[in-house]
C-alpha cells in the first residue's frame, strides 16, 4: 500500500553513506518488502565543488540499493530539481495509495511501536490526508497553538513538516498542482508550511479540513518516532535561490 519516498542531495560527508544507509536500514526494519524510490537530484551551481563526491556516493549508493536494499528503484536527475521538482516528476510513477516521505538524513524510530496498520487505515478511511512521525518526545510547548482536535492516537495539527509522514498519494498530486508553478524547485516544507497557516487564519477549521493534517501520538508520553542526524551539518540552505 506504501511506496517510499527518499530523496537525496549533495552533503558534506559523501562519498560516505552512512547516513543515508541509517536512513534506509530504519525504512527496511519498518517495511521490509516497500518499494523504495531514491530520487537522487542534480548538482547545483553553488555545490560543483562536490560533484566528484557526489557521483561517487551515487555509486556506492546504487550498489548498496541493488546488493542489500532491494526493491529500490533510482531516478538520477542531471539538472538540480530540488524536492519540489524531483517529486513532479515522479508523483505519477507511484502506483500505491500512500506515500511516506523520509529525507535522507531523517531516519525512524524503531525501537518504539508505531501502529502503521492504524496510520493506513485512518487514511484511507478519509481521515486524514497526511499523517507525520514526530520528531521530539514531547511537543514544546511554542507549538501548542498549531494543535486542534484528537481523534484517538491523531492529533489535528495546522503545522507542515517534512519530517517523516505518511500520507495520500493523491493529495500529494493535489498540492503539487495546485500550490507549486511548474517550474518550483524548492523545499517542500517552506512553501507547504504558509499554505496551511494561510488556509487556517482565512477559513479556521474549514482552512484545516482541506487539507487534514495529523501527527501520531500513541499517547505512552514518548511521541517521538524519527529523529535528524542533520546531513546538512550547519551548510546554508540557498533559501534565496527557492523558486516557488
Amino acid at each position: 500500500m506504501i511506496t517510499v519516498i527518499v530523496p537525496v542531495s549533495p552533503i558534506k560527508s559523501h562519498p560516505d553513506t552512512a547516513v543515508l544507509e541509517e536512513t534506509i536500514t530504519s525504512i527496511r526494519t519498518l517495511f521490509p518488502v516497500a518499494e523504495i524510490f531514491l530520487t537522487f537530484d542534480g548538482v547545483r551551481d553553488e555545490q560543483k565543488h562536490r560533484t566528484d563526491d557526489y557521483f561517487e556516493f551515487i555509486h556506492r549508493a546504487l550498489y548498496l540499493a541493488d546488493h542489500v536494499w532491494g526493491n529500490v528503484v533510482p531516478f538520477l536527475f542531471e539538472q538540480h530539481e530540488h524536492q519540489s521538482g524531483m517529486m513532479r516528476h515522479i508523483i505519477d510513477k507511484i502506483d500505491t495509495t500512500l506515500l511516506m516521505y523520509v529525507e535522507q538524513d531523517t531516519p525512524l524510530v524503531v525501537d518504539e511501536p508505531t501502529d502503521f496498520d492504524k496510520i493506513e487505515q485512518f487514511i484511507v478511511g478519509g481521515h486524514s490526508n497526511l499523517v507525520r512521525l514526530y520528531h521530539e518526545g514531547v511537543m514544546p510547548e511554542e507549538h501548542h497553538h498549531l494543535m486542534h482536535g484528537r481523534t484517538d492516537v491523531f492529533i489535528e495539527t495546522s503545522q507542515w513538516s517534512q519530517r517523516p509522514h505518511i500520507a495520500s498519494t493523491a493529495y500529494y498530486r493535489r498540492i503539487l498542482a495546485s500550490h507549486f508553478t511548474s517550474d518550483a524547485k524548492c523545499f517542500l516544507e517552506d512553501r507547504m508550511y504558509g499554505i496551511l497557516e494561510e488556509a487556517e487564519r482565512i477559513d479556521g477549521y474549514q482552512g484545516w479540513v482541506q487539507h487534514r493534517i495529523h501527527i501520531y501520538d500513541p499517547g505512552h508520553g514518548n511521541m517521538k518516532r524519527s529523529y535528524h542526524i542533520d546531513g546538512r551539518a550547519g551548510e546554508s540552505k540557498y533559501d534565496d535561490t527557492q523558486v516557488y
